[in-house]
Protein backbone atom coordinates (compact mmCIF):
# COMPACT_ATOMS: atom_id res chain seq x y z
CA UNK A 1 0.00 0.00 0.00
CA UNK A 2 1.14 3.47 -1.05
CA UNK A 3 0.31 6.98 -0.54
CA UNK A 4 -0.35 9.53 -3.36
CA UNK A 5 1.88 12.59 -3.55
CA UNK A 6 0.19 14.24 -6.16
CA UNK A 7 -2.27 12.84 -9.27
CA UNK A 8 -2.13 16.19 -12.10
CA UNK A 9 -4.22 16.68 -15.28
CA UNK A 10 -0.93 17.12 -17.45
CA UNK A 11 -2.94 17.41 -20.84
CA UNK A 12 -6.20 16.31 -21.85
CA UNK A 13 -6.76 12.74 -20.41
CA UNK A 14 -3.24 12.61 -18.98
CA UNK A 15 -2.07 12.55 -15.62
CA UNK A 16 1.12 12.18 -14.27
CA UNK A 17 0.47 10.50 -10.12
CA UNK A 18 3.40 10.38 -7.70
CA UNK A 19 3.56 7.88 -5.08
CA UNK A 20 5.46 7.23 -1.88
CA UNK A 21 6.95 3.85 -2.98
CA UNK A 22 10.61 3.44 -2.80
CA UNK A 23 11.24 0.61 -5.24
CA UNK A 24 13.92 -0.64 -7.38
CA UNK A 25 12.97 -0.36 -10.68
CA UNK A 26 14.43 -0.56 -14.39
CA UNK A 27 13.19 1.30 -17.22
CA UNK A 28 10.66 -0.30 -19.04
CA UNK A 29 9.01 -1.90 -16.34
CA UNK A 30 5.32 -1.84 -15.31
CA UNK A 31 3.79 -1.96 -11.77
CA UNK A 32 -0.08 -2.77 -11.52
CA UNK A 33 -2.42 -0.38 -9.77
CA UNK A 34 -5.53 -0.35 -8.00
CA UNK A 35 -7.28 1.76 -6.19
CA UNK A 36 -10.28 0.23 -5.40
CA UNK A 37 -11.77 -2.77 -3.75
CA UNK A 38 -14.01 -5.24 -6.12
CA UNK A 39 -14.70 -3.99 -9.43
CA UNK A 40 -13.20 -3.23 -11.55
CA UNK A 41 -12.31 -6.91 -11.19
CA UNK A 42 -8.53 -6.38 -12.75
CA UNK A 43 -5.50 -3.44 -11.70
CA UNK A 44 -4.68 -1.56 -14.53
CA UNK A 45 -0.66 -2.18 -15.82
CA UNK A 46 0.65 1.07 -15.59
CA UNK A 47 4.30 2.11 -17.15
CA UNK A 48 7.02 4.00 -14.60
CA UNK A 49 7.25 7.02 -15.76
CA UNK A 50 10.67 8.36 -13.54
CA UNK A 51 12.20 7.04 -9.95
CA UNK A 52 13.12 9.70 -7.45
CA UNK A 53 14.80 9.58 -4.32
CA UNK A 54 10.94 9.80 -2.48
CA UNK A 55 8.61 8.42 -4.91
CA UNK A 56 7.92 6.53 -8.47
CA UNK A 57 6.02 8.39 -10.86
CA UNK A 58 3.38 7.35 -13.30
CA UNK A 59 2.45 9.16 -16.75
CA UNK A 60 -1.27 7.86 -17.78
CA UNK A 61 -3.66 8.07 -20.07
CA UNK A 62 -8.35 7.88 -19.08
CA UNK A 63 -8.82 5.07 -21.34
CA UNK A 64 -12.15 3.12 -19.10
CA UNK A 65 -13.51 2.65 -15.83
CA UNK A 66 -9.99 1.78 -14.20
CA UNK A 67 -7.77 4.79 -14.89
CA UNK A 68 -11.08 6.99 -14.91
CA UNK A 69 -10.79 6.07 -10.52
CA UNK A 70 -7.18 6.65 -10.69
CA UNK A 71 -7.86 9.99 -11.98
CA UNK A 72 -9.99 10.69 -9.15
CA UNK A 73 -7.57 9.94 -6.30
CA UNK A 74 -6.01 12.71 -4.40
CA UNK A 75 -2.85 13.59 -1.67
CA UNK A 76 -2.67 11.52 0.73
CA UNK A 77 -5.07 8.36 -0.75
CA UNK A 78 -4.30 4.99 -0.41
CA UNK A 79 -3.38 3.42 -3.46
CA UNK A 80 -1.91 -0.48 -4.19
CA UNK A 81 1.04 -1.02 -6.20
CA UNK A 82 1.91 -4.38 -7.50
CA UNK A 83 5.66 -4.85 -8.99
CA UNK A 84 7.99 -3.94 -10.30
CA UNK A 85 6.94 -6.56 -12.97
CA UNK A 86 8.33 -7.23 -16.42
CA UNK A 87 12.03 -7.19 -18.07
CA UNK A 88 13.24 -3.75 -19.33
CA UNK A 89 15.15 -2.08 -22.10
CA UNK A 90 19.03 -2.07 -21.93
CA UNK A 91 20.50 1.38 -20.98
CA UNK A 92 24.13 0.57 -20.47
CA UNK A 93 26.95 0.52 -23.07
CA UNK A 94 24.95 2.57 -25.84
CA UNK A 95 26.37 5.44 -28.21
CA UNK A 96 23.22 6.20 -29.71
CA UNK A 97 19.55 5.48 -29.99
CA UNK A 98 16.45 6.60 -31.05
CA UNK A 99 13.71 6.18 -29.01
CA UNK A 100 9.90 6.58 -30.70
CA UNK A 101 6.81 6.65 -28.96
CA UNK A 102 3.09 6.94 -29.54
CA UNK A 103 0.45 9.22 -27.04
CA UNK A 104 1.19 7.28 -23.46
CA UNK A 105 3.55 4.81 -25.04
CA UNK A 106 6.45 7.82 -24.46
CA UNK A 107 5.89 7.22 -20.42
CA UNK A 108 8.87 4.82 -20.08
CA UNK A 109 11.14 7.03 -22.30
CA UNK A 110 11.37 9.84 -19.36
CA UNK A 111 13.21 7.36 -16.93
CA UNK A 112 15.32 5.40 -19.85
CA UNK A 113 16.88 8.85 -21.20
CA UNK A 114 17.84 9.33 -17.57
CA UNK A 115 19.25 6.31 -17.22
CA UNK A 116 21.26 6.50 -20.50
CA UNK A 117 22.51 9.41 -19.93
CA UNK A 118 23.49 8.16 -16.10
CA UNK A 119 25.61 5.22 -17.46
CA UNK A 120 26.83 6.53 -21.03
CA UNK A 121 28.20 9.70 -20.80
CA UNK A 122 28.29 11.00 -24.32
CA UNK A 123 25.43 9.08 -25.99
CA UNK A 124 23.37 10.79 -28.51
CA UNK A 125 19.30 10.40 -27.74
CA UNK A 126 16.94 11.34 -30.20
CA UNK A 127 13.35 11.12 -28.51
CA UNK A 128 10.31 11.08 -31.15
CA UNK A 129 7.06 11.97 -29.67
CA UNK A 130 3.95 11.37 -31.85
CA UNK A 131 0.80 12.87 -30.27
CA UNK A 132 -2.99 13.98 -31.50
CA UNK A 133 -2.94 17.95 -32.79
CA UNK A 134 -4.12 19.16 -29.36
CA UNK A 135 -1.98 17.09 -27.34
CA UNK A 136 1.47 19.08 -25.41
CA UNK A 137 2.97 15.68 -24.12
CA UNK A 138 6.06 16.83 -24.94
CA UNK A 139 6.13 19.66 -22.67
CA UNK A 140 6.99 16.82 -19.65
CA UNK A 141 9.95 15.57 -21.64
CA UNK A 142 11.38 19.49 -22.03
CA UNK A 143 13.68 19.07 -19.48
CA UNK A 144 15.87 16.06 -20.55
CA UNK A 145 19.06 16.60 -22.57
CA UNK A 146 17.84 14.53 -25.34
CA UNK A 147 16.98 15.81 -29.40
CA UNK A 148 13.41 15.87 -28.47
CA UNK A 149 11.55 16.08 -31.91
CA UNK A 150 7.09 16.14 -31.53
CA UNK A 151 4.88 14.52 -34.62
CA UNK A 152 0.72 16.35 -33.97
CA UNK A 153 -1.16 14.26 -36.33
CA UNK A 154 -0.14 11.58 -39.28
CA UNK A 155 2.56 8.86 -38.66
CA UNK A 156 5.86 9.66 -36.54
CA UNK A 157 7.88 7.50 -39.11
CA UNK A 158 7.30 10.93 -41.30
CA UNK A 159 9.68 12.31 -39.55
CA UNK A 160 11.80 9.38 -38.34
CA UNK A 161 15.43 9.38 -39.53
CA UNK A 162 17.36 5.55 -39.11
CA UNK A 163 21.04 7.49 -38.86
CA UNK A 164 21.06 5.50 -35.14
CA UNK A 165 20.85 2.32 -35.63
CA UNK A 166 19.26 0.96 -32.59
CA UNK A 167 15.78 1.84 -32.12
CA UNK A 168 13.13 1.38 -29.16
CA UNK A 169 9.44 2.26 -29.61
CA UNK A 170 6.65 2.12 -27.33
CA UNK A 171 2.43 2.89 -28.24
CA UNK A 172 0.16 1.99 -30.60
CA UNK A 173 0.86 -1.66 -32.25
CA UNK A 174 0.13 -0.28 -35.86
CA UNK A 175 2.84 2.26 -34.91
CA UNK A 176 5.37 -0.24 -33.66
CA UNK A 177 4.87 -2.20 -36.65
CA UNK A 178 6.09 0.66 -39.19
CA UNK A 179 8.42 1.33 -37.15
CA UNK A 180 10.17 -1.94 -37.62
CA UNK A 181 9.03 -2.38 -40.66
CA UNK A 182 10.83 1.09 -41.80
CA UNK A 183 14.03 0.39 -39.54
CA UNK A 184 14.49 -2.56 -41.07
CA UNK A 185 14.71 -2.00 -44.21
CA UNK A 186 17.09 0.73 -42.81
CA UNK A 187 19.12 -1.92 -40.99
CA UNK A 188 18.15 -0.76 -37.98
CA UNK A 189 17.87 -3.13 -34.73
CA UNK A 190 14.44 -2.61 -33.42
CA UNK A 191 12.79 -3.58 -30.29
CA UNK A 192 8.99 -2.66 -28.90
CA UNK A 193 7.21 -2.37 -25.42
CA UNK A 194 4.11 -3.95 -25.97
CA UNK A 195 1.07 -2.46 -24.43
CA UNK A 196 -1.28 -5.79 -24.60
CA UNK A 197 -4.08 -6.01 -21.37
CA UNK A 198 -2.83 -8.01 -18.54
CA UNK A 199 -4.31 -9.16 -16.13
CA UNK A 200 -2.09 -10.13 -13.16
CA UNK A 201 1.09 -8.82 -14.08
CA UNK A 202 2.82 -12.39 -13.41
CA UNK A 203 2.44 -14.10 -16.11
CA UNK A 204 -0.35 -16.55 -14.23
CA UNK A 205 -3.61 -15.79 -16.30
CA UNK A 206 -2.14 -15.78 -19.61
CA UNK A 207 -4.14 -12.96 -21.19
CA UNK A 208 -1.60 -11.25 -22.29
CA UNK A 209 0.28 -13.76 -24.57
CA UNK A 210 2.04 -13.02 -28.14
CA UNK A 211 3.38 -14.73 -30.30
CA UNK A 212 7.17 -15.15 -31.30
CA UNK A 213 9.49 -17.17 -33.47
CA UNK A 214 10.24 -18.74 -30.26
CA UNK A 215 6.05 -19.96 -29.30
CA UNK A 216 3.78 -17.80 -27.28
CA UNK A 217 5.26 -15.61 -24.93
CA UNK A 218 3.92 -13.74 -21.94
CA UNK A 219 3.56 -9.83 -22.07
CA UNK A 220 4.29 -8.91 -18.43
CA UNK A 221 6.71 -12.01 -17.69
CA UNK A 222 8.93 -12.62 -21.05
CA UNK A 223 8.48 -9.20 -22.34
CA UNK A 224 6.80 -6.40 -22.16
CA UNK A 225 10.28 -5.74 -24.54
CA UNK A 226 10.91 -8.05 -27.29
CA UNK A 227 12.65 -7.61 -29.94
CA UNK A 228 10.79 -6.72 -33.19
CA UNK A 229 12.29 -9.30 -35.22
CA UNK A 230 11.17 -12.16 -32.62
CA UNK A 231 7.71 -10.76 -32.80
CA UNK A 232 5.26 -12.86 -35.30
CA UNK A 233 1.66 -10.92 -36.48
Amino acid sequence: MASVIYNREVDKNYFLMKVDEISNVEPGQFYMLRAWDNYPTLSRPISVFDVQEDGILFLYEVRGIGTKLLSKLRKNDEIKLFGPYGNHFCYKNKREISLVSGGVGAAPFYYLSKCLKRYNESVKIDLYIGERENQNLEMLFKDLDVNLKAKKGGFITDILEYDKKLIYTCGPEIMMRKVFEYGNENNCEVYMSLENRMGCGVGACLSCVCKTKDGNKRACKEGPVFFGGDLVE
